[in-house]
């Protein structure tokens, strides 16, 4: 067994974070650094109050951009002629679950399987996460199914409903993160993920309790290894301090209660061998009395000076509950909560206005409601204040966002296969029996190449999944006065202009030489009139800006792609496209629709949200 993790301390890291923030500012081109600039001290309406004004297609887009993980023009068309009341009812509709599958079969066989894990392995299509893994070889760590759970997760999120379900999972990941896999496998990464997608609409009170025993925060922040003669302190901190009642100025929890709760902790932990190396995908949790502090537990005036009193045997793990309450009864945990949904949802950066107005109500709400994460938040996301103008485009998109928006929109899980031998394409439709597409026939295999490669490209732009930086998650989630900003630096800067040309244009590589783009056909036919390029182009910002951008912006995108040719001739020869879509019509006009979306995604109006 590895040693155990040390986290950190919050001190330590927002230090880190600030000099290495500042160092990467001075070598950012002025422009970008106004991206997602301050706009709080201009707002002017701090009401709870039902949104009356006028709900139009930008207002709509405002909700869909915050509160779906990248949105499309089918999302966009199925809230087209519903109310708010009716969009609302719909966002907060579950998604459904299901488990990661055998998607890997093309890079390793069943018999290569067997033969190096030393375990039998699932059929293609078959879930592996019950299985017992072999105590031999590090099974439970096998690149092909760690790669097949990200592609899993990836792909459930491009399928997403118009569901509040996957923005709220990724708002819980990035308050209460570990890293899952670390040294659970394959079933901690399961376990934790399932953990979130099942918590998403419930108590967040409840979903504390629950994380305190997940196994995966077991290991990360050391409860597995604590003694009761030196209590480790990690999770007894980060509880209080990052999941439920905030740091100072507004917590005033003591050091003295930090060392109260690591005592009160000492005992819980996961047995790694049964749940990793016998059949089931459930935690298996136990309570080891022998090795409970069974003194009493004082704490602060903050927490009005409660008492939990030691308990022998078994009943020691009561002690746990009283603490949760003990938490939750302090009106700090919901103003906190509700502050980091604000910052999440709406805008990172809040005033003394914010806080009375807004945010206190809606703490209030919360506690009302069983410390429900989705009641106050149906609240907010109806209101006159979430619908400010000076909230649209406000926020840079996350990397999350930005690429699944943009994959989305292309619908580029379903596009074009092409392979490319350095003299000759070789498309998919014409000839599917090529060698080159033996991996790619089917949905489920080209999910593993497909969806596990989008991981690669979100960690290239700063956020990978089950791999925060730190206990506090991603800096642009809570670190002020940056916030947003840390999404744009010099290296993921240059990873999203990138991705934005490739996806666009080429699309990008799953394997044997074959590239996915975009279906150039069926993305042209999802608008109303895309013969007329004005037309066109101002659909495209209809459906995927919640701002307008400059006529002169809007021409010089329409005279680069034209090159000098008039409207007329992109009329013809998308028109023939249209009546004919062959390979050799759709290559007449590819390079110039080609170079009209690549322009249009790289706009900085579409890094914001």
């Amino acid at each position: 067994m590895k040693p155990p993790f040390r986290a950190k301390a919050y001190t330590e890291e927002i230090l880190d974070v600030e000099k290495a923030y500042a160092e990467d500012q001075k070598k950012i081109p002025s422009g970008a650094k106004t991206i997602g600039r301050d706009r709080i001290n201009d707002l002017q309406n701090f009401s709870l109050a039902p949104f009356t004004g006028e709900f139009d297609s930008a207002a709509k887009n405002h909700l869909l951009n915050r509160t779906l993980v990248g949105i499309s023009h089918q999302h966009v068309n199925e809230v087209k002629n519903k109310s708010l009341s009716e969009i609302i009812d719909l966002l907060f509709t579950p998604e459904t679950w299901s488990q990661p599958v055998n998607n890997y079969f093309h890079e390793i066989s069943q018999s290569d399987y067997n033969n190096y894990f030393e375990s039998e392995d699932v059929a293609p299509g078959e879930p592996f996460i019950e299985r017992g893994y072999s105590t031999t070889n590090g099974e439970q760590f096998g690149g092909e199914r760690n790669n097949a759970i990200e592609s899993w997760f990836y792909g459930k999120v491009y399928i997403q409903n118009t569901s509040i379900h996957w923005k709220l999972w990724f708002f819980l990941h990035q308050l209460v993160p570990t890293l899952p896999g670390d040294p659970l496998g394959h079933k901690g990464t399961y376990s934790y993920t399932k953990l979130i997608f099942d918590s998403c609409f419930g108590s967040y009170k409840q979903f504390i309790y629950d994380m305190t025993l997940e196994p995966a925060m077991l290991f990360y922040l050391n409860l597995q290894y604590s003694d009761k003669y030196t209590p480790d302190e990690n999770y007894a901190r980060e509880v209080q301090e990052l999941f439920t009642v905030g740091k100072r100025p507004f917590a005033q929890y003591t050091e003295e209660d930090v060392r109260s709760m690591a005592r009160l902790l000492v005992g819980w932990g996961c047995d790694y061998n049964a749940m990793v190396f016998e059949p089931g995908a459930d935690p298996v949790i136990y309570f080891n009395a022998s090795n409970h502090d069974l003194g009493d537990k004082q704490f602060s005036e903050f927490y009005g000076n409660t008492l939990i009193q030691g308990r022998n045997g078994q009943n020691g793990k009561q002690e746990l509950s009283e603490a949760i309450d003990m938490l939750f009864n302090t009106e700090e945990a919901a103003i906190y909560l509700c502050r980091r949904l604000y910052q999440y949802f709406v805008y990172p950066q809040t005033t003394e206005a914010v806080e009375a107005q807004i945010i206190r109500p809606l703490a209030q709400i919360m506690r009302d409601n069983n410390y429900s994460i989705i009641e106050p938040l149906k609240v907010l996301l109806s209101s006159e204040h979430f619908y400010d103008p000076v909230f649209r485009a406000s926020l840079i998109k996350p990397p999350l966002d930005y690429v699944m928006g943009m994959q989305k929109e292309l619908n580029l899980f379903y596009g074009d296969m092409v392979h490319w031998d350095g003299s000759t394409e070789t498309h998919f439709s014409e000839n599917s029996a090529h060698p080159s597409f033996a991996k790619l026939q089917t949905e489920l295999s080209r999910s593993f190449y497909h969806f596990h490669y989008l991981g690669w490209v979100m960690g290239n732009q700063g956020m990978r999944i089950n791999d925060p930086p730190s206990v506090s998650g991603w800096p642009a989630f809570y670190q002020t006065p940056v916030y947003d900003r840390f999404w744009i630096n010099t290296s993921s800067l240059v990873s999203r202009k990138q991705y934005t040309e490739s996806r666009a244009q080429w699309g990008h590589y799953l394997a044997d030489g074959v590239h996915i783009r975009k279906n150039l056909y069926y993305y042209l036919n999802t608008f109303e009139n895309p013969t007329d390029i004005n037309a066109l182009v101002d659909e495209f910002l209809a459906r995927n800006y919640t701002t307008s951008i400059e006529a002169s912006s809007k021409q010089r995108i329409i005279d680069y792609t034209l090159e000098g040719a008039s409207p007329e001739h992109w009329q013809e020869y998308v028109g023939a496209y249209l009546q004919d879509p062959s390979i050799s019509n759709g290559n007449a006009i590819r390079q110039r629709t080609d170079r009209l979306f690549s322009q249009l995604f790289e706009l900085s109006e579409y890094q914001l949200y």
